[in-house]
């Protein structure tokens, strides 16, 4: 990381979600498709990442990385990004939503949403609605923000600005007060939410990325206390059944697995394996 009050050469990681972003409320926006209300969304999220990008330049960072981390993984329009931006696109990463974190002195959570059981989270859930039912790390229930800030704190890289529906920003506040924060909607219910204009989302932005790049020197990575213990429950028990086939996963309940390990990236490949071995059951 570059020395307090210099901020040059800072390098930013930013992961973009899509049901997060501004006006967003419904799946058949954000499933990828050749409607047009997809393609909207497509711009929505490029044009949100682009714009706490934008701001992040102008305050000195030199370089950033852009993990696209929605469903398929391939939904940016990638033409439209600043030049300077690399992205990392396509599924099956071994780090999945952080693919690319190492070696970056900052990440920018975009488009994060809420997880899946918050009665004020529009289009709530944690990664996969098919599989997972609640995590818990540590006996607390967390969604993909704190979860994916976990295994940023693992490689030594701090959160430093979330955009979100209100919910999430709750989350973030516990977990990571820190970060400066975006919020683009307040859930009205799990298909509504009141939501603020894209354009007014995007100059928030744009100020938020230049305000992390400067408060960076003061954001810690978030660091959990070993053993780490991760507890999954399923949608199903036929999911609960497989996943107990796994190494050093144990069955703890009907439709309940459990993990324990002393780093969390080990943490995070099993719940890769609870992703995509529990849409196979």
């Amino acid at each position: 990381m570059t020395p307090a009050g210099n901020t040059r050469g800072t390098s930013i990681f930013a992961s973009v979600d899509l049901e997060g972003c501004a006006t967003l409320v419904h799946w058949d926006e954000v499933r990828p498709s050749a409607d047009a209300q997809y393609q909207r969304a497509r711009r929505l999220m490029t044009s949100e990442v682009d714009a706490a990008l934008r701001g992040a330049f102008g305050a000195g960072a030199s370089n950033a990385i852009v993990n696209d981390s929605h469903s398929v993984m391939r939904n940016l329009l990638l033409d439209e990004l600043d030049p300077r931006v690399k992205v990392v696109s396509g599924r099956l990463k071994p780090q999945f939503m952080l693919q690319g974190i190492e070696g970056c002195d900052a990440a920018f959570f975009i488009g994060y949403h809420g997880a899946i059981g918050d009665a004020q989270a529009v289009m709530g859930h944690t990664y996969s609605p098919r599989v997972i039912f609640e995590c818990r790390l540590n006996g607390e229930p967390v969604g993909e923000t704190t979860i994916n800030a976990a295994l940023a704190g693992h490689f030594g890289v701090p959160v430093a600005l979330v955009s979100a529906d209100r919910t999430t920003l709750e989350e973030v506040r516990r977990n990571l007060p820190w970060a400066v924060t975006v919020e683009t909607k307040e859930s009205i219910g799990y298909f509504a939410a009141d939501s603020l204009s894209p354009s007014m989302v995007c100059g928030l932005l744009e100020e938020a990325g230049a305000l992390a790049v400067k408060r960076l020197p003061e954001m810690p990575p978030l660091s959990l206390a070993v053993p780490i213990e991760m507890e999954i429950d399923t949608l199903r028990t036929s999911q609960a059944d497989m996943l107990e086939l796994v190494p050093g996963m144990r069955r703890t309940a009907s439709r309940s697995v459990a993990y324990r390990a002393g780093d969390f990236a080990e943490i995070y490949r099993a719940l890769m394996t609870v992703i995509y071995l529990g849409a196979a059951a």
